[in-house]
């Protein structure tokens, strides 16, 4: 009578013993796939951050150039119409040389738009893992209205 109670009790133990390999592996391949989802979303995630960082320092850079310009004294030579560049000296974020970005900026002719203005663009460009660019335009006043001609 012992014998029969102890195997009863054995078999009723087998059913309830736990976890087959074959559910230890699907788990497993469950939880590595949700872990390759998030990995993959968070490297999306990190180069949106440096591209929106990267287009904020573009923008700085173009804003503190457009800045200087309009800071100048009226007629000043650095106001005269052409085109103008850092391209020898490439910009880090705080506008050092040494950096990833290069700017150009652009002086219209004497009276565009109107009498009196002339419109500065101001570009920087960067490549990361492709090339973007940043342009702003901004009006500057001649020291004369109309603008004198070149």
């Amino acid at each position: 009578m012992y014998w029969g109670k102890r195997r009863s009790v054995d078999r009723r133990r087998r059913g309830c013993r736990g976890l087959s390999l074959a559910d230890a592996l699907m788990a497993t391949a469950l939880v590595g796939i949700g872990v390759l989802g998030l990995h993959s979303t968070s490297i999306g995630l990190t180069r949106g951050s440096k591209m929106a960082d990267s287009a904020s320092v573009a923008t700085a850079l173009a804003r503190q150039q457009l800045e200087r310009l309009r800071s100048m004294p009226l007629g000043s030579p650095q106001q005269a119409a052409g085109n103008y560049d850092d391209a020898a000296n490439p910009l880090r974020a705080d506008g050092t040389a040494g950096g990833s970005f290069s700017r150009t900026w652009t002086v219209s002719a004497a009276n565009v738009p109107s009498w009196g203005l002339r419109t500065v663009r101001v570009r920087v460009d960067w490549t990361d893992s492709q090339p973007h660019q940043v342009e702003l335009a901004a009006y500057i006043r001649c020291a004369t209205v109309p603008c004198p001609a070149p």
